[in-house]
């Protein structure tokens, strides 16, 4: 079944997702801390969630695909990961997008990697992705390849984004006994 992602990671309530930062019309829109009560997430052989990691989302208007930023609890890079996505749009006033499963990992050593191809099928076969979008779909995985190779994915925007630094946290979440 097709989900709609959001910015602020409402949509992911197992990754404890604390906003820093959302500006609709800022690259990227939203910086999300993963939270102290957050349940690992390993994508593609990748942990890219537990507690103390930050997300960065670069959704792009018109494009067919969202990169998610992953950096762990030093700040630095883990991977890209790269939804393959319906255009972003407004949903209860946040950015979001309709995930299309198809993902593309690129881990910070620059080794990518297409998954979830099955799940991509599956809905195809189910009638959830119509012709005219994997027509875009493979428009899109075509030109993020050839993007890929050429040096120029992820882009500049992307690459050169770091998270601001964070103040330790206990990982229960709580202030600390008195």
């Amino acid at each position: 079944m097709l989900n709609r992602k959001f910015a602020d990671l409402r949509h992911s309530p197992r990754l404890d997702p604390r906003v820093l930062s959302y500006d609709a019309a800022a690259l990227p829109q939203a910086v999300v801390a993963i939270g102290p009560r957050a349940q690992r997430k390993t994508k593609g052989g990748v942990v890219l969630a537990e507690p103390g990691f930050t997300w960065a989302m670069f959704l792009f208007p018109s494009r067919w695909y969202a990169v998610e930023s992953v950096f762990d609890r030093s700040g630095s890079l883990v991977a890209h990961h790269v939804d393959i996505c319906r255009p972003l749009e407004e949903t209860d006033g946040m950015l979001s997008f309709l995930d299309l499963k198809l993902d593309l990992l690129i881990r910070a050593d620059g080794e990518a990697s297409w998954l979830d191809q099955d799940e991509y099928e599956a809905e195809v076969n189910s009638g959830a992705v119509p012709p005219p979008w994997q027509k875009s779909v493979s428009e899109t995985a075509a030109a993020l390849d050839r993007e890929r190779a050429c040096g120029t994915f992820p882009p500049g925007v992307i690459q050169r984004f770091r998270p601001p630094p964070r103040q330790e946290q206990p990982l229960d979440g709580g202030a600390g006994s008195a």
